[in-house]
């Protein structure tokens, strides 16, 4: 299994994305998460949000212009299941008139991430 994977919108231009919204969302969905953001102008992802609690684990980056999600880590007991889940949710965020890519870092599995997306589709990207 890969170690990273990319959700990407292929439109570079994503000026509505809400990162206040999404800060909010993130925070209730996972109380214990933490944001890092970093001013390095040398950085390509410079917000990562970071939560190691026992029910779930995940290392999260965005790309400084707001078109690529990178999961770095993920794990819950459920792990997979869970982990679509996670990708399924991450990718409302992004316009669904715009397209949006799931991909891991060899790019030797790609799903389009269409709205509605089934779990069963994407478990077959993270399998």
């Amino acid at each position: 299994m890969a170690v990273s994977y990319f959700i990407y919108v292929t439109d570079k231009e994503n000026n509505d994305f809400n990162l206040d919204k999404f800060n909010n969302d993130i925070k209730q969905r996972f109380p214990k998460v933490g944001i890092l953001v970093k001013d390095d102008e040398d950085c390509r992802y410079n917000i990562c949000w970071e939560d190691y609690e026992d029910e779930y684990e995940f290392e999260l980056w965005m790309l400084k212009d707001r078109s690529v999600f990178m999961i770095n880590y993920f794990n819950s007991k459920n792990r997979l299941y869970d982990y679509a889940e996670f990708i399924k949710w991450l990718r409302s965020y992004f316009p669904y008139e715009k397209e949006a890519l799931l991909c891991d870092e060899g790019y030797s599995k790609t799903l389009v991430l269409n709205e509605g997306e089934e779990i069963e589709d994407i478990l077959e990207i993270l399998e």
